[in-house]
């Protein structure tokens, strides 16, 4: 069946589907969920529970373990990493793949009922890790002078109103302060009355409820009854009777002080230099990010709207990093058909032409708005940027099909015999360079990990757009060239060209084109002569571009400027908030006067920690970019004394996680002393390394940590079990919610516990009164030993064994380096039995991801060399198109160290994509010189007639796909830096492969013809052998 023709008789048809697919791509793509990046759902889940007051050996005593077994008693789970730390568990979960995760989640909630956690634990809270959400979608602060009030409005006006937006998943608050009603109690006054902390709280707890009486008749009416016994202010708390154990009541105020006071301060926010509320907006799983942001900005100007009084400014919108891109993205494409229309009028130097490229190029990508939304792709940074830089590509096949039209049309052929017999000779090359091209985005797409959750919504964009290209270059293009073409306007375009041929600038540039097209001839007449020659010269050309790649720096994925620094600040454990805000004030104020181009800045400052974020403006307005400027402040903060200070200029937290540290190693065990000796000797060797810094442990950090120890024998003669006199010291220290308060509609915790004097040193420790069973009290000391002892920060395990890890980073960002360095280490270290030490990190998941996208490239030459044996109908055909590749890979990544760039993911992408792309022009080459050789040419005959006839539309494919990456490669507009890294190496891959093509490909050609030759003959002196034989 001949398409073209069809299209061409059934023109009304043709050209209403085309008004079709350009409606609804514009409508589909309108309705297109946008995001900055695509989902990448990990199998992952993070399981956080909170026991207050709790020291790291108890929290992995107490909550980690037992729910450790829970969880690897739920199928699906691959292994396990905790962290036990301050009153907090993070248990990391790795599943197999394809385990779904939300039933995973369901399955773990079912079995954490079943265990039994300390009363004060709070439950456990399941968290699947969604890449593309560890980022915020929106950051609001909230100023005013009392936080207090900040913290109320921001609990029951603001958060509820963000929360009922279509597409927010969960608003949290950070930096206010919240009110409880506070019960001091006495410690001698409560002794004197036998009333202990855990009495008192539990007696206030059954004096404050509703209590439901049942029904009763009041004539003809059944009334409900309800005991109501709540407390309504604080004086109703402190008025309280406490029935005493020996009999009689005491007044609560009389043993207690009680009063509406401040929680203690979690954490503290600042904008700039003003206090604030900080209030954190995250996306749910699939929404649309813009649309979330742009409804989140609209409900906070109403909010403001009904109240002015609210003050408030926006620190972070996704919004803005999801217009940036996209207009780089459309500003990229837009940019790449002008390019590609320049080239075919300089080619062709017809207008026709040129208006049948415009045209065409934009309907493609509106078809593929189609298939994205089929396909249930977002509009994100990867898909975008799999548009744009398939522009180039998606012009090739309408380039083929165009220039052999007009070829045809030229020669003299009728209007419709060109349209039909020019498309023709064209189209099984056409699909053969569309299914190679193609081959290489199946695997890709379907790679699993990191690779695959990053890089499928850009595998699917450009098949999508690939195929689109092929159907429009088949039917539109054919159909545009029969309306254009003019037998008399071809008459007066020879006419000009005769009148221009006499300008000196047109015969000057005549001439030196055909001095190159000269030398061309010379240089293929010698090779096709010298084959041995030939491939010594293209086998050295790959020798020399491997040579330039020995010192390329290999990362997992290049760094990103998207506007932000980030500043991470550890203090020393049992750092007050107030110590955090301090140093934070101080690193702010460096920030300012060192960073001119600051837009804004924000942290929030927590025990022991200080999370800050220093906003930029968009790349396109500063001089620096993001990385200079952390390097800037890195080098003016590593003088403040007291804390350690990470900057990172990667501005995106799921980038980081995704990244890991440069230097990590994981030593496994059970005793911890040894593990801390084995960790401390293999830190200090490691951190010698000229490449390390900032190496340190997980245990290097041993801080100091009252121990209790219950002298059990004397604890049973005052008739106390363990848990009593644990509970009594954690009601004294801790406190315990007795119960909840409602005043105004504003609900308060009842929270009861000492006045401080026993937290106030060691000895008051000691000295703390225990009631006993049988009356009256005796000091903790008599019951139990106080010590202090050195105590982990924190307690790490891995698949339920204790793990310590050096983490560090290094000066040049090489991890493949450091993790040979370290690995040499590793060997010549002497592990006791049963412990373990190995390396893990970013070397780690940048080897799995590597791993993957190379067996994805295995799987694409596969699939490459089985459209070109089909199309060939020869075995040794696809092995001579396939033989350019080595040098387009080697030259393609030759490119990296030129330029100042590393080897990552993103380029072995490039080598996969340039797979399928590069051998289209040796397709179209090889094929022609076929038909030459079917016509009774000679070998050599055919490819000196066929290569100069297959210059023009060579070069215009190239041409057009490298013109096109340009803007992208060049960062044009603010296109981020994935993506140029990307379109650096297709350029140079696209660039070098062409001019390879064009003169070694008639090489490879021959030997394997002579090859060929030489077998068949072979073949034919034993058939006559045989045959001699038979006969005698």
């Amino acid at each position: 069946m001949n398409i073209a023709k069809s299209c061409i008789q059934h023109r009304v048809a043709t050209i209403l589907a085309t008004i079709l697919i350009v409606v609804f791509g514009i409508m589909f793509g309108s309705q297109l969920q946008m995001a900055l990046m695509p989902d990448m759902e990990m199998p992952m889940a993070l399981v956080i529970c909170v026991y207050p007051g709790a020291t790291p050996s108890d929290i992995e005593e107490l909550v980690t373990e037992p729910l450790e077994s829970a969880i690897m008693s739920v199928s699906g789970v691959d292994e396990i990493d905790s962290t036990s730390s301050d009153s907090v568990s993070q248990i990391q979960i790795t599943y197999v793949e394809d385990t779904d995760l939300d039933i995973a989640a369901t399955k773990l909630r079912e079995k954490f009922d079943q265990v039994d956690l300390p009363d004060d634990a709070q439950a456990p809270t399941i968290v699947n890790i969604n890449v593309s959400e560890l980022m915020p979608t929106a950051l609001i602060a909230l100023y005013g002078n009392d936080l207090g009030s900040l913290q109320n409005l921001a609990e029951d006006t603001i958060k509820p109103a963000l929360e009922r937006i279509d597409g927010v998943a969960q608003v949290s608050v950070s930096g206010g302060v919240q009110q409880e009603i506070s019960v001091e109690i006495d410690p001698a006054r409560a002794a004197g009355y036998g009333l202990s902390n855990s009495y008192i709280s539990q007696f206030l707890a059954g004096q404050n409820l509703i209590y439901p009486g049942g029904d009763m008749e009041n004539g003809s009416k059944t009334l409900t009854v309800s005991t109501d016994a709540k407390f309504q202010s604080v004086e109703d708390v402190s008025n309280t009777l406490i029935a005493l154990p020996a009999g009689g009541v005491v007044r609560l105020s009389e043993v207690a002080d009680v009063s509406l006071k401040d929680e203690d301060t979690e954490n503290l926010a600042k904008v700039g230099t003003s206090p604030c509320v900080v209030l954190q907006i995250s996306k749910q799983s699939g929404a649309n990010e813009l649309e979330v942001s742009n409804a989140v900005t609209a409900r906070m100007e109403e909010l403001r709207a009904d109240d002015p009084d609210i003050r408030y400014s926006v620190p972070y919108i996704a919004s803005e990093q999801i217009n940036e891109a996209t207009d780089a993205a459309f500003s990229n494409i837009w940019q790449g058909i002008l390019l590609a229309a320049i080239v075919v009028f300089l080619f062709l130097r017809r207008a026709s032409a040129t208006l049948t490229i415009s045209v065409s190029m934009p309907v493609c990508i509106l078809a593929v708005f189609i298939l994205m939304k089929a396909l249930d792709l977002t509009m994100n940074m990867m898909s975008l940027g799999g548009v744009a830089l398939g522009v180039g590509m998606i012009v090739d096949n309408s380039i083929v099909v165009l220039e052999n039209i007009n070829r045809f049309y030229v020669e003299g052929h009728d209007r419709m015999s060109a349209c039909l017999d020019g498309t023709k000779e064209v189209t099984s090359s056409v699909i053969a360079s569309t299914l190679t091209t193609e081959a290489v985005f199946v695997p890709l797409g379907m790679v699993e990990g990191i690779a695959g959750d990053m890089f499928r919504d850009f595998s699917l964009t450009i098949a999508s757009l690939i195929f689109a290209s092929l159907v429009i270059s088949l039917t539109l293009v054919p159909l545009m060239c029969y309306f254009t073409l003019d037998q008399g306007t071809a008459h007066r375009r020879q006419l000009r060209r005769k009148k221009m041929g006499q300008s000196r600038l047109a015969a000057c540039l005549r001439s030196c084109l055909e001095r190159i097209n000269s030398f061309y001839m010379r240089l293929l007449d010698y090779f096709i002569h010298h084959l041995k020659t030939g491939m010594l010269v293209s086998l050295g050309l790959v020798a020399v571009f491997a040579l330039a790649l020995v010192n390329t720096t290999m990362v997992l994925i290049p760094d990103m400027d998207q506007g932000t620094v980030s500043i991470s600040i550890s203090l020393p454990i049992g750092s007050e908030v107030e110590e955090a805000a301090a140093i934070a004030d101080q690193v702010a104020g460096i920030a300012e006067r060192e960073c001119p181009e600051m837009e804004d800045l924000y942290y929030i400052a927590q025990d022991e920690s200080v999370t800050m974020g220093v906003m930029l403006p968009p790349k396109t307005e500063r001089t620096r970019s993001a990385f200079e400027i952390g390097d800037d402040l890195r080098e003016n903060l590593q003088d403040i004394a007291g804390c350690e200070i990470t900057v990172d200029a990667s501005g995106n937290g799921a980038m980081a996680m995704i990244g890991g540290d440069d230097i990590s190693v994981e030593i496994t065990g059970d005793d911890y002393d040894v593990l801390a000796q084995i960790a401390d000797e293999l830190t200090e060797q490691i951190a010698a390394l000229p490449d390390a810094v900032n190496v340190d442990n997980s245990m290097s950090d041993q801080v100091p940590q009252v121990k209790v120890t219950l002298n059990r024998e004397t604890a049973a003669q005052y008739g106390w079990r363990a848990a009593a006199v644990g509970a009594a010291v954690r009601a004294e220290l801790t406190g315990t919610t007795a119960t909840t308060v409602t005043i105004d509609n504003q609900e308060y915790d009842v929270v009861v516990k000492g006045d401080g004097t026993t937290a106030a040193s060691l000895d008051a420790l000691r000295s703390m009164p225990i009631t006993s069973a049988y009356g009256g009290t005796v000091p903790l000391s008599a019951v139990a030993n106080v010590t202090i002892e050195q105590a982990p920060q924190s307690v790490t395990r891995h698949n339920q064994n204790r793990q310590v890890t050096i983490t560090g980073d290094t000066k040049s960002g090489d991890t493949n380096a450091i993790t040979q360095e370290i690995n040499s280490i590793l060997e010549n270290y002497s592990l006791p039995e049963g412990y373990t030490a190995e390396t893990a990190g970013a070397y780690e998941d940048m080897m799995e991801s590597f791993a993957d996208l190379a067996f994805a490239l295995v799987v694409a030459l596969i699939l490459v060399y089985f459209v070109l044996a089909v199309q060939f109908e020869s075995f040794l055909m696809p092995v001579m198109v396939m033989m350019i590749l080595p040098v387009a890979f080697s030259g393609a990544l030759v490119a990296l160290p030129l330029t100042g760039r590393d080897m990552s993911m993103v380029a072995l992408v490039s080598i996969i994509m340039l797979a399928g792309t590069v051998v289209n022009s040796s397709i179209i080459l090889v094929e022609y010189i076929k038909i030459r050789r079917g016509m009774g040419e000679s070998r050599e005959e055919a490819i000196l007639h066929a290569c100069p006839m297959r210059i023009r539309p060579i070069m215009m494919t190239t041409l057009t796909t490298v013109l096109a990456m340009v803007p992208m490669a060049l960062g044009v507009g603010g296109t981020n830096e994935m993506m140029s890294d990307m379109g650096v190496t297709m350029i140079s891959g696209m660039s070098i492969s062409t001019v390879v093509t064009l003169v070694f490909t008639p090489v490879y050609y021959s030997v394997l013809d002579n090859l060929s030759v030489w077998f068949a003959r072979r073949r034919h002196r034993r058939s006559e052998e045989l045959t001699s034989v038979s006969e005698f």
